[in-house]
């Protein structure tokens, strides 16, 4: 069950939060921007990059007639054990947003408080059923899933982008109009699975129970040794239906919803040298989805990697700008982040492979002015699990990452990683946010920034080519500055209401696909 409170908007008007008192300034109540309405314009209308990095090869198909279908299946079950999980029970907030904001604070209003959870486990499953039909250069996809959880699932609350459980809709449903030889260019309309890059910004965050796939319209062409892609993503549809279009009791309220535009181009130069640039619109008005909050944010990336021989590497950093509704007025947003990641695999005994990765994302440092920049960096749509500690405790806002880790193959159905990651916050009053952007707290006087140290361990295992196994590991030793944030937040308590000294997590997993 999501964390968000049922909302209560009147026509016209731009909230940040369910309270009517809560209003934005006229700024942001009047329409798209010349400036917003021209950069959607501009990245439609722009020729985007190859889309053979993100199509995964063609299977074995059925020819009839000149149409060639290629069916698929993929069924996933999934068990998860935490003991003082971070994200559930304690304080309620009446907004799951990054950017959002209460009166006084860094955090947004507080709708409830519950008891302090202090183990949780479930099972979940996942099943796709999906078929490609292939007619010369026109491809249709329509891949159904049903995701939800074994019994209840009133307490688990929900990430960015993760529809509520159980969920039943096409994962995929697209056309794609595509040159059949010599150099790619496609055109790709419908709900898709979308990732750029290493996944930070746009990430297709299958590794939860969900996934996540975009209603959207992209473009791609190679030229040269350059890859161009234009994305332009509907998030939430323009208000101002009637209860029978829309579905619901009530009208829609009106405004133009919310949108996300995207531009990413790739520069090949060579195997270990590839540069890539991203640049990121997200408007969004009323109505709007509940894990946002109304606001313009607009973000540059840039990122350098290579391939070559075992070799891995890659480095990014990314500058946010824009404005965000607050109480009373627009608040300016000024936040950057950067992130680096090598590995090397060697031909020692196992084919053992080493890896190192650090990150730091600058954060809010509690209550702000009324007219103060925001620095809290919002990763926007991350992927929730690449990058970082498997455990998930974690988000690109407000953090300062280092780790490393070691894997071996021994066989090639059969590998074996541990890892150790060390996690801060930027800024210690600021909030903590975990990898799938839910808010775990903050606290304003606390002037350390440790939040603690994490070891994991997974084993992964390939006995038949269509089932894949997992099992995993992990604990995190909490530091005082998440110490102080649980004592605020009312969360990972003991039964004498002390701050948990650390988290143990643990789960296995069970893959069945074709083909």
């Amino acid at each position: 069950m999501s964390a968000i409170r049922p909302e209560r908007r009147a026509p016209g008007r731009l909230v940040p939060f369910d309270d009517p008192a809560l209003r934005p300034s006229s700024l942001m109540i009047r329409s798209l921007t010349f400036a917003s309405i021209a950069l959607g314009s501009a990245i439609l209308a722009l020729a985007p990059r190859r889309a053979a990095a993100q199509v995964p090869p063609q299977s074995e198909g059925v020819t009839l007639g000149g149409f060639t279908f290629r069916p698929s299946m993929e069924l996933r079950l999934r068990g998860e054990f935490r003991r003082y999980p971070v994200d559930t029970g304690g304080d309620i907030y009446t907004s799951n947003a990054v950017l959002a904001e209460g009166f006084g604070g860094a955090l947004p209003p507080l709708l409830d408080t519950a008891e302090a959870v202090r183990t949780q486990w479930f099972l979940a499953q996942r099943a796709r059923l999906g078929l490609a039909v292939d007619h010369g250069p026109i491809t249709g996809v329509l891949t159904l899933q049903d995701a939800r959880l074994w019994g209840s699932d009133d307490a688990i609350f929900l990430g960015a982008g993760e529809p509520s459980l159980p969920a039943t809709a096409p994962y995929e449903a697209y056309v794609d109009v595509h040159t059949r030889a010599g150099r790619r260019a496609f055109v790709r309309v419908g709900r898709q699975r979308i990732q750029w890059g290493d996944g930070r910004l746009i990430g297709a965050n299958d590794e939860t129970l969900t996934a996540r796939s975009l209603d959207a319209a992209r473009a791609g062409v190679q030229l040269g040794n350059v890859d161009l892609e234009a994305m332009a993503a509907l998030l939430a549809a323009p208000g101002g239906a009637p209860p029978e279009v829309a579905g619901t009791q009530k009208p829609v309220p009106a405004g133009t919803g919310t949108q996300l535009y995207g531009l990413n181009a790739i520069w090949h130069l060579a195997p270990l040298l590839q540069l890539e640039a991203t640049a990121l619109a997200r408007v969004a008005r009323e109505p709007r989805p509940s894990w946002l909050t109304p606001g313009d944010t607009f973000v540059l990336d840039a990122r350098i990697s290579g391939d070559r021989r075992g070799f891995r590497y890659a480095l990014e950093g990314a500058y946010e700008l824009g404005r965000v509704a607050t109480i009373g007025g627009d608040r300016p947003l000024g936040a950057f982040a950067v992130a680096a990641r090598a590995e090397l695999a060697t031909a020692l005994p196992g084919r053992l492979t080493w890896s190192a990765r650090g990150a730091y994302a600058t954060g809010d440092d509690g209550a702000l002015d009324a007219a103060e920049t925001q620095r809290r960096f919002d990763p926007i749509l991350p992927d929730a699990q690449g990058n970082r500690g498997l455990m998930g405790l974690y988000a690109w806002s407000n953090v300062i990452e280092a780790g490393g880790g070691v894997s071996a193959s021994p066989w090639d159905a059969l590998t074996a990683s541990a890892g150790y990651t060390f996690v801060g916050l930027a800024s210690p009053g600021g909030r903590w946010v975990t990898a799938r952007l839910l808010p775990v707290g903050a606290a304003p006087d606390n002037e350390d920034r440790t939040l603690g140290h994490e070891i994991d361990v997974s084993v992964a295992l390939h006995p038949w080519e269509p089932l894949r196994l997992a099992l995993g590991y992990g604990l995190f030793f909490f530091g005082e500055g998440a110490q102080a944030i649980f004592t605020r937040a009312n969360r990972a308590l003991d039964a004498d209401r002390r701050p948990a000294d650390l988290q143990q997590w643990a789960f296995l997993q069970a893959t069945l696909s074709a083909p």
